[in-house]
């Protein structure tokens, strides 16, 4: 297995060549070096100034290279923020295509979220129609499915945690849409069960997670 450094060289290679690319290439492995780290870490890791490392750090973010992180509370007042590399199978080939297609349906459609849902939607109805339990729960189908996308979800009962994102590059840029199709798809399958059923995608929570609420009657 490759390890952080290995994985960031690569990275460094494939460079996007700018100005300022090995300068972020850097920053990268310092993170990727780390389960997780602040701001201050990176700077006084690299000795650059701060608004450098904040600005390549949100770049890296966009870029979906880096993902941020609500740091645990230590005593009083808001907890601050910290910087996480995903893990190297969060990423799908079809990202490249998966923002693709949402830039072209913001520019072409006249409320592309919407647009975007009711495009899950009908996926979700196809998925359900094609389970190979015709008779599991709607829950249960939801994190079947999501598992096998390569979410990593976890129900904690309340609510579901995805811990992983395989469009993790086209989400942060294009969230909007990109997370619309996948709420509606879950949709999909709830009302493959149950006709008033809904779903709530909140992407990019407090751990990094994103917060899957399903409404059904029962």
């Amino acid at each position: 297995m490759e390890n952080a450094q290995t994985a960031g060289e690569k990275r460094a290679r494939l460079g996007d060549g700018g100005r300022h690319s090995s300068t972020r290439e850097r920053i990268l492995r310092e993170v990727e070096s780390r389960t997780s780290a602040s701001t201050s870490d990176i700077v006084a890791a690299t000795r650059l100034h701060e608004n450098t490392v904040r600005e390549h750090l949100e770049r890296l973010r966009q870029e979906g290279r880096l993902r941020r992180v609500r740091a645990e509370v230590q005593g009083r007042g808001r907890p601050g923020w910290r910087w996480q590399a995903p893990p190297a199978d969060t990423v799908s080939p079809y990202a490249g295509l998966a923002l693709t297609l949402a830039d072209t349906l913001t520019r072409v459609a006249a409320d592309p979220v919407g647009e975007a849902r009711a495009s899950g939607e009908r996926w979700g109805a196809e998925i359900a129609a094609q389970h190979p339990d015709a008779a599991a729960a709607a829950r249960t189908m939801v994190i079947d499915v999501m598992r096998e996308q390569g979410f990593a979800p976890v129900d904690d009962g309340d609510g579901i945690r995805l811990h992983r994102c395989p469009l993790l590059s086209a989400a942060a840029r294009r969230a909007e849409v990109v997370c619309a199709v996948h709420e509606g798809m879950i949709a999909g399958i709830l009302r493959s069960r149950d006709a008033t059923a809904d779903a709530t995608l909140l992407p990019f929570q407090a751990d990094g997670a994103c917060a899957l609420h399903l409404r059904t009657a029962s």
